[in-house]
C-alpha cells in the first residue's frame, strides 16, 4: 500500500471506528475521540489509563499524550501527537511539519532537565515530565515518537529531518500512522482466515502426524520468513498480527539479545546463524506440504508465530535495508497444527519457558475467561477478554480484562505495586493466583469492580481539573498514580474493621479515610515523584503501618 491514496471507503471505516470510541466513552468530540481510539490501537491499553495518559490542552509543548512502559521487557517511552480532519477533502493533506520542531524542542529541554521547564508545561505535561526524569533515573529507556493523523504522514523531506534530528538521542524513533495506517489496523482485526505460504530447502524437512496434531521441522531461508512476516500493505512493517499470541517483544537493536542476533544474522560467519539460534516455533490450523518434491512449500492456515519474536524482527531489521545481506542466513522452523486452542496456549508457555511473560491474546479463549464473560452478560457488563472487544458497549458497562487483573492484584491480593509495575505477568506466572475459580463469581468481580469505578472516577475527575488548567498542589496530584494502592488501603481498611472486602457499600464507608492517609503520607514525602512512589515495593509496607496506626520513620532513599 505504500504510495498508495486513501479511499473514501478508509476514511469511512476509520471515522465509524473513531465514532464508536465517541459514543462509549461519551466524549465531546470526534477529534478528542481519535486520540483515545488512536492510542488504544497502537498500545493496547484500557481506557483509563489512554484517558491519564491524555496531556493535550494550552502549553502542551506539541506533546498531547506520554505513556511510559516501565516493563522490565519493554522499558519505553511513548510520546504523542495527533492530528484530526473533519473531511475527507483534507485527507491529503500532510502533517505539519513545525510540528518537528515543537516536539524537537521539548525533547531537548526534557532529556536536559531544563531550568523553568515547569513553567514552558501545562500542568498534566508538567507531571508527565516528571515521571520521565524519575524513569530515566532508574533506567535506558527507548523513546518512541508516534505522529498520528486521520491524513496524510509528513511530507518524506521533513520526515527524514526529524529522523536525522533523533540520532543524537540513539535510543528515540519515530512512527507516522496515518489514515491508510488506521484504517489497514481495522481491517487486520477484522480478516477472514489467511493462507500464506514458507518455502522450504529441499530435503530438510521432517514431519509427524499424532491425533490431535501435525508437526513439522524444517530449515528456511532467513530471506522467505522475513518475507512471511512482511505486512503486504505496508511493505517496511512487520505484520503484527502474525505475533498476537508471541509473549516476547521486539526491544530494538540496543537490547543486547537482538544485538547478538543481528551480529551473527550479518557477520561473515553467518553460515552459523542455524546452529547458534534456537529458531521459530509456528502454530496453525491447517498444514499442508508436499514431501519429497523439488521446491516443498508449507502452506498453513491461519498462522501465528508463538516463539522466535525476537528472531524474526532482528531478522526482519538486518533485511530491511539490503536484504542480501541474510541472503546466507537459514534457520530451523517447527510448524505446528492443532484446532487446540489449549494445546496452542502450551506450546507458547513451554516454548517461551525463559521469559514468563504472557499476552492477553494467549488466554482469551481460556475456559476462566469465557465463563467469566458468560457470567457477567446477563448482568448487563460486557467482559473484554481482547481490548476493545465491546467498543459498541457504553464504558460503565465494559470489564477490561487485564484491568480486572490489576485490581485483583491490588485489592484482593494486596500485591499494589504489582499491580503498577507487573501487569505483564497477570496472564503468565501470576495467572492461576489472580484468576482463582473459588473465588471469582460474577457478584465478587461486579463488587470489587464498583470500588474500582469509584476510584477511578475519582482520579478522572483530577485529570479533568487539571487539564483545566489548575495548577493543584502536588499532594493533590497523587491519585493520577495512586488508584491501586487506595484500593489495597481499602481492602486492609475494610478487613480490619471486621467488614466483607466484596461488599462495596462497607468497603466505600473507608473512602474518604483512606484518601487523608494517603495523601498525609505523601505530603511527608514531598520531593519525591508519585510515579517513583507507587511504584516501589517499600510503600506497600509504610501504608501497612499507616492503616494500622503505626507511627511512621520515613527513609525517603527507600524509593531510589
Amino acid at each position: 500500500m505504500v504510495g498508495s491514496r486513501a479511499t473514501l471507503l478508509d476514511w469511512s471505516q476509520v471515522k465509524s471506528a473513531v465514532s464508536e470510541f465517541r459514543a462509549s466513552l461519551d466524549l465531546p468530540d470526534d477529534a478528542t475521540a481519535f486520540s483515545h481510539f488512536a492510542l488504544s490501537k497502537i498500545l493496547k491499553i484500557d481506557d483509563a489509563e489512554i484517558a491519564a495518559a491524555i496531556t493535550d490542552g494550552g502549553d502542551d509543548r506539541g506533546i498531547d499524550a506520554v505513556y511510559i512502559d516501565s516493563r522490565p521487557e519493554a522499558r519505553r517511552i511513548h510520546l504523542f501527537q495527533f492530528k484530526h480532519i473533519s473531511d475527507f477533502r483534507k485527507s491529503e493533506n500532510n502533517f505539519p511539519s513545525n510540528e518537528v520542531d515543537k516536539i524537537s524542542t521539548f525533547l531537548d529541554d526534557c532529556f536536559r532537565q531544563e531550568t523553568g521547564l515547569e513553567e514552558s508545561c501545562n500542568p498534566l505535561l508538567w507531571l508527565k515530565v516528571q515521571a520521565i526524569w524519575s524513569a530515566l533515573e532508574e533506567a535506558v529507556y527507548t523513546v518512541h515518537i508516534h505522529l498520528c493523523t486521520n491524513g496524510s504522514k509528513l511530507k518524506a523531506q521533513h520526515g527524514d529531518r526529524f529522523r536525522d534530528a533523533l540520532k543524537p538521542y540513539r535510543h528515540a524513533q519515530l512512527s507516522e500512522h496515518d489514515l491508510l495506517w488506521f484504517s489497514n489496523a481495522l481491517s487486520r482485526a477484522s480478516r477472514d482466515d489467511r493462507k500464506l505460504v514458507l518455502p522450504i530447502i529441499e530435503n530438510q524437512l521432517f514431519g509427524r502426524t499424532d491425533g490431535f496434531a501435525q508437526g513439522l521441522i524444517a530449515t528456511v531461508r532467513a530471506s522467505d520468513l522475513v518475507d512471511l512476516i512482511r505486512d503486504p500493505e505496508y511493505p517496511s512493517e512487520v505484520d503484527s498480527t502474525l505475533f498476537e499470541e508471541n509473549i516476547r517483544l521486539y526491544l530494538g537493536e540496543e537490547n543486547e539479545v537482538n544485538r547478538k542476533i543481528l551480529t551473527t544474522a550479518t557477520s561473515k560467519n553467518n553460515l552459523e546463524f542455524w546452529y547458534l539460534n534456537n529458531g521459530v516455533t509456528i502454530v496453525c490450523q491447517g498444514l499442508e506440504y508436499q514431501p519429497k518434491s523439488a521446491n516443498p512449500r508449507a502452506y498453513m492456515l491461519n498462522p501465528q508465530i508463538v516463539n522466535g519474536g525476537q528472531t524474526s524482527h532482528a531478522l526482519f531489521e538486518a533485511g530491511r535495508a539490503d536484504i542480501t545481506r541474510i541472503a546466507d542466513v537459514r534457520i530451523l522452523v517447527r510448524i505446528i497444527e492443532t484446532a487446540d486452542q489449549s494445546l496452542t496456549n502450551r506450546i507458547a508457555e513451554a516454548t517461551n519457558s525463559q521469559t514468563p511473560i504472557r499476552s492477553r491474546d494467549i488466554r482469551s479463549n481460556d475456559k476462566i475467561q469465557i465463563q467469566l464473560e458468560n457470567a457477567l452478560r446477563p448482568l448487563g457488563f460486557f467482559y473484554e477478554r481482547k481490548n476493545d472487544q465491546h467498543i459498541g458497549e457504553a464504558a460503565d458497562r465494559r470489564i477490561d480484562a487485564v484491568k480486572l487483573g490489576q485490581v485483583i492484584l491490588a485489592y484482593v491480593l494486596r500485591e499494589p505495586d504489582r499491580a503498577k509495575t507487573a501487569s505483564n505477568k497477570i496472564f503468565g506466572e501470576y495467572y492461576d493466583w489472580v484468576f482463582n475459580e473459588n473465588m471469582l463469581s460474577a457478584e465478587n468481580v461486579l463488587a470489587i469492580w464498583k470500588v474500582y469505578r469509584h476510584v477511578e472516577d475519582d482520579r478522572q475527575k483530577t485529570i479533568k481539573v487539571i487539564s483545566g488548567g489548575l495548577r493543584r498542589r502536588y499532594d493533590e496530584a497523587w491519585i493520577i498514580e495512586g488508584v491501586f494502592h487506595i484500593l489495597y488501603m481499602l481492602s486492609l481498611k475494610t478487613e480490619a474493621a471486621g467488614g466483607d472486602i466484596f461488599d462495596s457499600a462497607q468497603v466505600m464507608t473507608h473512602y474518604e479515610e483512606v484518601k487523608n492517609e494517603i495523601e498525609k503520607f505523601i505530603t511527608n514525602h514531598r520531593g519525591t515523584a508519585a510515579y517513583r512512589i507507587f511504584r516501589s515495593a517499600y510503600t506497600k509496607g509504610l501504608l501497612a503501618k499507616v492503616a494500622a496506626g503505626q507511627q511512621l520513620h520515613f527513609d525517603f532513599q527507600s524509593f531510589s
